[in-house]
């Protein structure tokens, strides 16, 4: 994965938390996403919060699961 594709997801993931659409912000939106997220990281038993959803988002979450159930 390159930088660049890094810092597209990452910006991606920042508009979508946030609610940013290109005619402002959407709390809706971004209610809908953070739900959508946070179920996801639930399920991993992790606790709720930005940080654990980014690294889903990222993929990262997921290694990390996966690391600590092999020891």
């Amino acid at each position: 994965m390159t930088e660049e594709a890094f810092n597209d997801k990452e910006e991606q993931f920042n508009k979508l938390w946030d609610g940013v659409t290109p005619k402002g912000v959407n709390r809706n939106k971004s209610l809908k996403f953070r739900q959508y997220i946070l179920e996801h990281v639930r399920q991993m038993r992790r606790p709720l919060n930005r940080e654990n959803a980014f690294k889903y988002w990222m993929g990262t979450l997921k290694a990390e699961v996966n690391e600590s159930e092999r020891y």
